[in-house]
């Protein structure tokens, strides 16, 4: 436990003052388009189907869901905003799990983020991306793109994206702030469009029949608690949730981000209240403008929504908002995870190159490089092994969301053993609601992660074995750091 007058572990030793350092180049907007920017970004295109396959027509549940979830993540956003305050530092969630259960959390964190959790994320926008240019090429008459030609899309959008951060937190920054006005627009435009087309008043008959209709089956039934009714459950709330997933990112640049205690607690909670708002608007969009059916089998959520509100242009329209919005999203990965490598190189010795700052960008440049390499390989592997039925954004999304959900419960959980652990450390933002507020992100996760595991168990082993092999290289890493020592 620390004095009331030292508070180490809430500061970092800065580096020689010859030894380049990262850059505070990120504003508020900035860090808000990070929060918004990684959260909006395949998700509300693909997973809509999942969800709709999973509850069916029930406009009423399906709020329920969408809305609960983004409840529950404004919950893990409060507390995490306290844990980003009292610890402005590059690592997010590694510094976080440090502080709080020591280096092998920590360290589990970046071996899962590095080879699966967030590789993985890359791969699946970079997968998704060139899906939409694929159907962006045929919408317009062009050729379909080959497999050959479609892994030549995701290679170079992720080096693109590399050469881009490396270049410089600020121009990092700025793909990131104009892809996330455009494509929050385009969501915002989503969910008042069928006013606009279809007109407000039949729209609210339309929606309240639908209503009422599916009231009835927020309520559990029996067979809502099968194991059939769960499993479907953990379906939609493990599409839900990948949606959601990237709000805590901007903790992982904090370093980086100017006056770090008070904005990132502003950018979080800001963030991921229009993100709920913006994402209850468009599927409201969806379940008002198609079938339950419509919506399942269709490839691309807003795509069937904006052709019948707008025919002849409103497929094109979404492939190219789709675009912006993985890119972006991309971007936003390629920015925050080389820093999760950089703050695990502060604590390990062998880890070290990933340390170094380009002096001339101040980015830390070899990490970004070795994240996306791995990126690339992750994404042939997959590809190759992916069952012919199963489309390679779901594959990879599915290894992704549980194993980064059980580690996003633990950071959450730090904020009460920090709370007992460092009682005296400056806090500048205290967790409102403070302890029930992080306790429902808590059972709400513990919940989702049951779930999902019976939804789907071999993506849940497989989270559970690669976290297993995290410990045995910590181990081994610990051994040879002793011996030359």
């Amino acid at each position: 436990m620390t004095s009331k007058h030292e508070t180490p572990s809430t500061e970092l030793p800065l580096p020689p003052d010859d030894e380049p350092r990262l850059v505070p180049a990120l504003g508020f907007f900035a860090a808000l388009a990070v929060v918004i920017g990684t959260v909006i970004g395949s998700g509300i295109f693909f997973k809509p189907q999942q969800v709709a396959s999973a509850v069916g027509d029930s406009i009423a549940l399906m709020l329920v869901l969408w809305g609960g979830c983004g409840l529950v993540n404004l919950c893990g956003a409060l507390a995490m905003a306290e844990l980003a305050a009292m610890l402005p530092h590059t690592g997010g969630n590694y510094v976080y799990l440090r502080e709080a259960y020591g280096r092998l959390w920590a360290f589990l964190w970046v071996w899962a983020e590095f080879w699966v959790m967030r590789s993985g994320a890359i791969a699946a926008l970079a997968a998704a991306l060139a899906l939409a240019i694929k159907n962006l090429l045929l919408t317009s008459g062009h050729a379909s793109m080959s497999p050959a030609a479609e892994r030549t899309v995701i290679i170079v959008a992720i080096a693109l994206l590399g050469v881009v951060n490396v270049a410089g937190v600020h121009w990092g920054g700025l793909v990131q702030t104009v892809t996330t006005v455009i494509k929050a627009g385009f969501l915002a435009l989503l969910g008042m469009l069928p006013f606009w087309v279809v007109g407000s008043d039949a729209l609210a008959d339309a929606a309240s029949l639908a209503v009422n209709d599916g009231v009835s089956d927020v309520v559990p039934t029996p067979e809502f608690w099968s194991h059939s009714g769960v499993i479907a459950l953990g379906t939609a709330l493990g599409a839900i949730m990948w949606a959601y997933d990237g709000w805590g990112q901007v903790t992982v640049v904090a370093e980086e981000v100017e006056q770090p205690r008070r904005q990132i607690p502003w950018a979080l909670c800001v963030g991921v209240l229009l993100l709920t708002a913006l994402y209850m608007g468009a599927n409201w969009a969806f379940y008002t403008t198609l079938t339950a059916e419509q919506l399942a089998n269709s490839d691309i959520a807003a795509v069937p929504v904006l052709e019948k509100l707008l025919p002849g242009f409103g497929e094109r329209l979404t492939l190219a908002m789709l675009m912006i919005s993985v890119f972006g999203a991309l971007n936003a990965n390629v920015l925050v995870g080389p820093r999760v490598l950089y703050a695990a190189s502060r604590d390990h010795r062998l880890l070290a190159p990933l340390r170094r700052i380009d002096p001339r960008t101040g980015t830390p440049a070899i990490a970004i490089v070795v994240l996306c390499g791995w990126s690339i390989v992750l994404v042939l592997l997959a590809d190759l092994s992916a069952a012919p039925d199963e489309r390679l954004f779901d594959k990879l999304t599915g290894y992704v969301i549980f194993g980064g959900s059980i580690f996003y419960l633990a950071a959450v959980v730090a904020v009460y053993v920090l709370r007992r652990k460092m009682p005296d450390a400056p806090r500048p933002y205290r967790t409102w609601g403070y302890p029930w507020v992080p306790g429902v992100f808590v059972v709400a996760y513990v919940g989702l992660l049951a779930s999902m595991l019976l939804a789907g168990p071999i993506e849940a082993f497989s989270g559970l074995v690669l976290i297993l092999l995290g410990a045995v290289a910590y181990a081994v890493i610990g051994r040879r750091q002793h011996e030359q020592a």
